[in-house]
């Protein structure tokens, strides 16, 4: 893959590439108020073509109803360009290798995209948080440690792939987020098995509006996992904390079986891993495409590039699950693609470390700092998996954010859709409280888990 141009960036993003500073400080700060850059670090401007629209930053209306499903704002536009396997060669440049694939496996598959729209605006505190985090935020020990940020992404102008990915991994989400959520396993014959559903609690320190950065203890985000169907698992329990320092702290992790009525520390939730309840199709750190320790890759900034990406899927969230699964893929009709900016990172297996996926190809939307593609390859270079993230837009919070996605094996044909809330209601966001973390405990995972 070649370097990607970065033509369109700000000078200030440009300089800070070039010469490599911790921080481009001061002038970084202004450009992310009122300059070239909005103030998450994406270009305010469109592309030349007219098909990326500039960025406003007016909130779209989605409010959310009493099981806070939120609407799909775009329900009645038509897509502007269909590709199949018959045309994509046309739109090559535009789609990654994950997508192509899809496209020539499945005949079904087929890729609609609509009219762009770059609605992702968030608070004017975490702006705030931003604009200091570039004069403040700084990596150490490689990459893998954080050091000066927070309440916002650490770095809007990113000077290589770990900076970058730590963007993916702390940017907002909220700040007590909580749905229920099925995954489905889809095997290569076309059966469909519903694995889980679970009630998800997440709770990010690091999003706290009490808090400082001089006091903050590390910890940016706790998970909370309760499983209630199929039956045989129901009073399951998984809680894991992720810190900013993966150099000492990679990830903590607790599970609570009913079987044995105890909680055990897990190290087995990190990394490769697999989910069991993924049968195998995802692992640990697969979660919203990559979420984790960085120890084990070197992470590239390859550059930026317009891509077809799925965008503003409010409507996909909306569809019973009958009219969402489809033949290999997710039902075409259902899902939206858009044309967007994304930052373009390749992962690539440290000397002496090993993970299933040898080379990870993520693509960073440069509205949300989040994965919405990421391709993978095996250790004999054949590229095995891709995945696919889902934007929930949520203009009451405000935020957007990936919620559920999908991983598909290339090899075997079998697939995983996760975190759907298709037959289960939307997402619950509520203001931090730091007395809610008692729930985060291994104590309060033996109380909760008990059937």
């Amino acid at each position: 893959m070649k370097a990607l141009s970065l033509k369109n960036t700000s000078a200030c993003l440009v300089l800070g590439l070039a010469t490599g500073l911790g921080s481009v400080g001061a002038a970084l700060a202004q450009d992310l108020k009122s300059g070239a850059l909005t103030p998450y670090g994406a270009e305010r401007a469109g592309n030349k073509e007219g098909t990326i629209p500039a960025w406003d930053g007016k909130p779209v209306n989605t409010p959310p109803g009493p099981d806070k499903r939120r609407p799909d704002p775009f329900a009645n536009e038509k897509p502007v360009v269909s590709i199949t396997a018959a045309n994509m060669a046309q739109h090559a440049d535009k789609l990654s290798d994950g997508t192509k694939a899809l496209l020539a496996k499945h005949p079904g598959m087929r890729v609609d995209v609509y009219p762009s729209h770059r609605t992702a605006v968030f608070s004017q505190a975490i702006y705030d948080a931003v604009a200091e985090n570039a004069k403040r935020a700084k990596l150490t020990n490689g990459g893998l440690t954080v050091e000066g940020a927070y309440g916002g992404i650490p770095f809007p102008v990113p000077k290589n792939g770990h900076e970058a990915l730590w963007n993916h991994m702390l940017s907002y989400r909220g700040q007590l987020t909580s749905f229920t959520a099925d995954k489905y396993v889809m095997t290569a014959s076309g059966e469909r098995v519903l694995t889980n559903r679970q009630r998800t609690s997440l709770a990010y320190p690091y999003y706290d509006p009490k808090g400082k950065p001089e006091g903050f203890s590390g910890e940016w985000a706790r998970a909370r996992l309760d499983v209630t169907e199929p039956p045989a698992n129901a009073g399951q329990a998984l809680m894991t904390i992720d810190y900013v320092d993966n150099y000492s702290r990679p990830k903590d992790g607790w599970q609570y079986v009913p079987g044995q009525r105890r909680v055990r520390k897990s190290p087995s939730l990190v990394y490769d891993t697999p989910d069991a309840s993924a049968a195998g199709l995802a692992n640990f750190d697969d979660v919203n495409l990559f979420i984790g320790a960085q120890d084990r890759y070197n992470v590239k900034l390859v550059g930026k590039k317009e891509l077809y990406i799925p965008y503003n899927n409010n409507g996909l969230f909306r569809k019973p699950i009958k009219d969402v699964i489809g033949k290999g893929t997710l039902n075409p009709d259902a899902v939206r693609w858009e044309l967007h900016r994304v930052w373009v990172l390749e992962a690539t297996l440290r000397d002496g470390k090993r993970n299933v996926a040898a080379k990870r190809r993520l693509y960073l939307d440069e509205d949300t700092w989040q994965a919405v593609l990421a391709d993978s390859w095996d250790a004999q270079g054949k590229l095995w998996k891709t995945g696919q993230a889902y934007t929930l837009l949520a203009g009451d919070e405000p935020s957007a954010s990936t919620l559920s996605y999908t991983w598909f094996d290339l090899l075997s044909g079998g697939w995983v859709y996760a975190a759907a809330i298709n037959e289960t209601g939307g997402v619950n966001y509520a203001d931090y409280d730091s007395k809610q973390l008692s729930r985060f405990t291994s104590s309060a995972l033996a109380s909760g888990g008990v059937r």
